[in-house]
């Protein structure tokens, strides 16, 4: 064997023999689960968020409808504050469906996660999250609970999770619930197969949308992939049509490296 193939060799066989709990990955795209970064750990996080929708097209023969991408790109920076406190802090970016897109740049975010017991210390476990978004146009302010169970390699967990948001532009606030719901199973220290639901709505109204669809992790050492890709549930029978921001399919995926 020549030495760059015996040094390739080498780092592969390194890489997937490296001990996976040197990072703190997100098995499932939108429930976030129960663990935190150890003290002083630290991770960076990117997510991609893509969503197909259809949108007004002025052509030679009029106005026609055309599917077109819209996006959102957040970069964390996860650090462990203690053993069970975590912080961390977004920068968030957005491109609109449009004929002419164009990314920006739309805030930034900080919050916190705290785990109240140990895992396996209660019946089920659970963590408290709190967010707060400084964007362009409004404040929002998050909290979830986080609920968690592990039976071998399954884990089931959920979000509680409500949002208020103030559109200090228009001088009105919203009030939204986005619950979460999600099993994971853990075929091998490198590979997590998953099922997730979520949903949308807003308080007092009946707009809710709703997504279900399968989850992938892949990790090796402290780099992890993480990917969903959800069928919307309302309104199923009926084709995508202009206007409507959220569309018939979500995509989201998540890298992270632990250093």
């Amino acid at each position: 064997m020549t030495a760059p193939r015996l040094t390739l060799a080498l780092l592969t066989v390194g890489t997937l023999a490296a001990p996976s709990a040197l990072a703190n990955p997100r098995p499932m795209p939108f429930t976030y689960g129960y663990s935190t970064q150890p003290k002083g750990g630290f991770e960076i996080e990117q997510y991609a968020d893509l969503v197909p929708v259809r949108i007004a097209k002025e052509g030679d023969g009029g106005t026609e409808a055309v599917t077109s991408l819209r996006s959102v790109l957040q970069t964390e920076l996860e650090y462990g504050i203690s053993d069970r406190l975590e912080f961390g802090w977004y920068f968030a970016f957005k491109q609109a469906a449009s004929t002419s897109p164009s990314l920006a740049f739309d805030g930034v975010k900080q919050r916190l996660r705290l785990r109240l017991a140990e895992a396996g210390d209660w019946p089920v476990d659970v963590a408290l999250y709190l967010e707060m978004a400084e964007f362009h146009d409004e404040l929002e302010f998050e909290q979830k609970i986080i609920l968690s169970r592990r039976f071998g390699i399954a884990t089931l967990a959920a979000n509680l999770w409500v949002e208020q948001e103030w559109a200090f532009q228009e001088g009105e606030w919203e009030f939204i619930y986005n619950p979460t719901v999600a099993t994971t199973f853990e075929v091998s220290p490198h590979v997590t197969l998953g099922l997730e639901y979520w949903a949308r709505g807003h308080f007092g109204e009946g707009d809710a949308h709703h997504y279900l669809g399968p989850t992938v992790l892949l990790q090796s050492g402290e780099y992890w992939l993480t990917l969903g890709a959800y069928a919307r549930l309302d309104d199923i029978s009926e084709g995508a049509v202009v206007g409507d921001d959220y569309g018939k399919v979500w995509i989201r995926a998540i890298v992270g490296i632990g250093l």
